[in-house]
């Protein structure tokens, strides 16, 4: 008994600092993040694409693109079905005629991959994501388009 009182004496002074700084336990932050959040200031959407297993959402990849920087950003996103579970999950980028290839954020993740910026300007991009969820892996990638 004497343990975990003492235990508790600490803990809670040390939750409530944190607390009082604004700070949420690594769990807390990743599920109040949004996509749009995780892209950061002046990104909009512009698309989405949803892996599914039959009527179950698993993920959605989702491209945003920022006017003033004329920047896309894409990211994976889990859906409440695979939130929590560590599973290989990515998200690319690639810009026609950059020269410099195919940017991708792939990993174990409990939440989203990504996010992954690439300058577009006026041209085409192609993007995409995967998430590995029980017996399959989904995939999407869009053709070149969204050029402009």
């Amino acid at each position: 008994m004497r343990t975990s009182a003492r235990r508790s004496a600490i803990i809670a002074p040390a939750v409530a600092a944190l607390a009082a700084l604004g700070a949420t336990p690594a769990g807390a932050a990743a599920a109040a993040a949004t996509p749009a959040g995780v892209c950061g200031s002046g990104y909009t959407q512009i698309d989405s694409h949803a892996f599914r297993n039959a009527s179950t959402e698993l993920a959605r990849v989702h491209l945003f693109y920022n006017a003033s920087t004329r920047s896309n950003c894409v990211v994976t996103f889990h859906s409440a079905s695979t939130g929590g579970y560590a599973l290989t999950t990515g998200a690319w980028l690639d810009v026609d005629g950059d020269g410099k290839g195919q940017a991708k954020d792939q990993g174990a993740y409990s939440s989203y991959a990504g996010p992954v910026r690439l300058a577009a300007g006026s041209r085409c991009v192609k993007w995409g994501g995967m998430i590995e969820a029980g017996v399959g892996t989904y995939t999407y990638t869009s053709s070149w388009e969204h050029c402009g």
